[in-house]
């Protein structure tokens, strides 16, 4: 099973090394109605919104639950990595999770830690620099719900939101099509080369002159789809992003739960949703208490 395998931080190596210069855009307060509204007209109902995003939630942490408090450092150039979709302290992804989170809780562990979360991102640093405490405060955090949605709602806004405007530029319908894109923008990047040169864009690119079109041009949505997982396979076992040869390989069972999906034709993401593969985990149905 493959988990923790973040594509912001992966950005952020890649500029290191010269290949390109990640950049990251703003925080913002946006709900997930709003991020749909400005990056697509695609319409997911909330059950289909609550699929996609916890079919990435297993994908990184086996479940729906664990993930949010969930808090390390791997060794890995990333700094603390934490969170369902793993937010890093290298970047400024914990910048901007922390700084929406305070907006709609004051009052909470996490904001005194901001001043050194900002000079550990502007600085590329993986230290720990100004973070004694930051461990324990995530977790005391992360009980509450508020701090759950959050996370929900910087993926949206830095993860969902380019994945549902290049599906609707491609011509993508269907829920899971959808999902494959914020999946493959949560752990492969949003972009493309040289930022990414394992990202969305670039597997897109590829999917389409295998194809000879889009489903926007005419090619069949399914059968598109396929390739495409056929695409991310391959980039996922010879990787062109720096750091990744030792795990992305082992993470071709995301890619084979999602083909499993729409072979079992769940094009709408039905809940509940057996999701397959190494997972072998079922995303519960989804009730008006369910996040989104």
């Amino acid at each position: 099973m493959s988990l923790r395998m973040r594509a912001a931080c992966t950005a952020a190596a890649i500029a290191a090394t010269g290949l390109g210069v990640a950049t990251t855009a703003p925080a913002s307060a946006a709900t997930p109605a709003t991020v749909h509204a400005a990056a697509s007209t695609i319409q997911l109902s909330n059950a289909q919104q609550y699929a996609v995003d916890e079919i990435t939630n297993v994908f990184e942490n086996g479940d729906i639950s664990s993930g949010f408090a969930d808090i390390e450092d791997y060794g890995d150039g990333c700094g603390y990595t934490a969170g369902y979709i793993g937010f890093c302290t290298q970047t400024s992804d914990d910048v901007n999770l922390v700084t929406y989170y305070d907006s709609v809780q004051p009052s909470n562990p996490l904001k005194t830690y901001l001043p050194a979360l900002k000079k550990l991102a502007d600085a590329g640093s993986d230290a720990h620099t100004g973070l004694s405490g930051f461990v324990a405060a995530w977790q005391q955090a992360a009980k509450d719900p508020k701090f759950i949605q959050a996370q929900f709602e910087q993926a949206h806004t830095y993860y969902l939101a380019p994945a549902l405007a290049e599906a609707e530029k491609v011509g993508i319908t269907t829920p899971l099509g959808v999902a494959n894109f914020f999946d493959t923008a949560v752990e492969m990047g949003p972009d493309g080369a040289p930022d990414s040169p394992d990202g969305l864009l670039v597997l897109v690119a590829e999917t389409t002159t295998d194809e000879g079109g889009t489903p926007a041009t005419g090619i069949n949505e399914h059968t598109w789809i396929a390739q495409f997982n056929v695409v991310r396979t391959a980039h996922l076992k010879n990787p062109k992003t720096p750091g990744r040869k030792s795990d992305w390989p082992e993470s071709v069972d995301r890619v084979q739960a999602l083909q499993a999906m729409a072979s079992a034709n769940e094009w709408s993401l039905p809940t509940p949703l057996h999701v397959g593969a190494d997972f072998d985990y079922t995303i519960p149905a989804y009730t008006s208490s369910s996040p989104v």
